[in-house]
């Protein structure tokens, strides 16, 4: 049996073997299970020079991407930023926000176009910092978050989007977004469900394989455990939520991967050539059948778009903490 670090989060040494997986094609190691506090992260965590390798160039721009579906991505982050910012606007009429993770920055140009706060963002790829500024009027630092010195700036909000589970250090990263936020100050983090996330890679290893982590993740944390970390970088949660139930559905098989078609009629009967003893029944879609249970649970997403966070389906969460401490 490997030597496997300690938790990264609580530092306990009582960890096990949960599956093997391979990280963008580069990296092949383990994932463990913390005994202790229930954290799931690739073990031994990769260096700086690994995580170079594996959040290269391509993971931003992927080979074969058209300039097209690059613009239209990109048109879409800056509305999902405008919109963003027009609910700040209704929050508070003026703040200074800090997004970590930005990439090119069309997120944070939607947001400072529809709101009067001061924006700016950090990313860790190499050549983005002067693309924002140029091409977008955003004030863009690159480098590692845990890393970069602020100057004394704090922030009224961090927002770090598929962001923490990129992080092999969770507690660092945490610990200094607090130090940036004035008190009382929020931290909003979205980001995958863990044990949802790993769950086909833990069903690939069950199987004798080893699968391909294409997303690069390096923590695969539960609600519950990322509810511990904030608490212990010294934030209090003030809201928790799971959504994304399709996903969560599929990420356990019991969604179909393949687009569900739905039969509205009884299946044709064999051709006056076919044998009828040789027809036989199509196999059914693995999966969540029936045109009403589709139906009602569609009708059911729809009005209940986020529920709490203990729910174990959802494969996205969002949580959103506050900065203890006196003014």
């Amino acid at each position: 049996m490997p030597a496997y670090e300690p938790c990264v989060f609580c530092g306990s040494s009582d960890v096990c073997l949960d599956c093997q997986v391979s990280i963008r094609g580069a990296l092949n190691t383990d994932v463990t299970r913390c005994r202790r506090c229930g954290l799931l992260y690739v073990n031994p965590p990769p260096t700086p020079d690994q995580i170079s390798q594996l959040y290269d160039t391509s993971y931003w721009d992927p080979p074969g991407t058209g300039a097209r579906e690059a613009s239209r991505r990109y048109h879409r982050h800056y509305r999902f930023g405008a919109a963003y910012g027009r609910r700040l606007q209704r929050i508070s009429r003026q703040g200074r926000m800090l997004e970590i993770g930005c990439g090119l920055g069309f997120f944070l140009k939607g947001v400072a176009d529809h709101c009067d706060w001061q924006v700016e963002g950090v990313d860790v790829a190499a050549g983005l910092e002067a693309f924002a500024r140029e091409k977008l009027g955003v004030r863009v630092t690159e480098g590692r978050f845990e890393e970069i010195d602020f100057a004394g700036r704090q922030f009224d909000l961090v927002l770090a989007r598929d962001v923490l589970e990129h992080v092999p250090r969770p507690m660092a990263f945490l610990e200094a977004a607090s130090r940036i936020l004035r008190p009382g100050g929020l931290l909003e983090l979205e980001l995958p469900n863990g044990p949802l996330d790993l769950a086909p890679a833990r069903r690939a290893f069950r199987r004798g394989e080893r699968a391909s982590m294409g997303a690069g993740h390096l923590l695969f944390i539960s609600p519950r455990v990322l509810r511990a970390m904030v608490a212990g970088a010294g934030f209090v949660v003030v809201s928790a939520s799971v959504h994304s139930f399709r996903d969560g559905l599929r990420s356990l098989g019991l969604w179909s991967e393949r687009p569900r078609r739905l039969a509205l009629g009884p299946p044709k009967p064999p051709t006056s050539q076919q044998a009828l003893e040789l027809w036989e029944r199509p196999a059914p879609e693995h999966g969540l059948r029936g045109t009403m249970l589709y139906a009602r649970l569609r009708q059911w997403r729809s009005t209940h778009p986020a529920l709490p966070a203990w729910l174990p389906i959802g494969f996205r969460q969002h949580l959103v903490a506050r900065r203890s401490g006196k003014a």
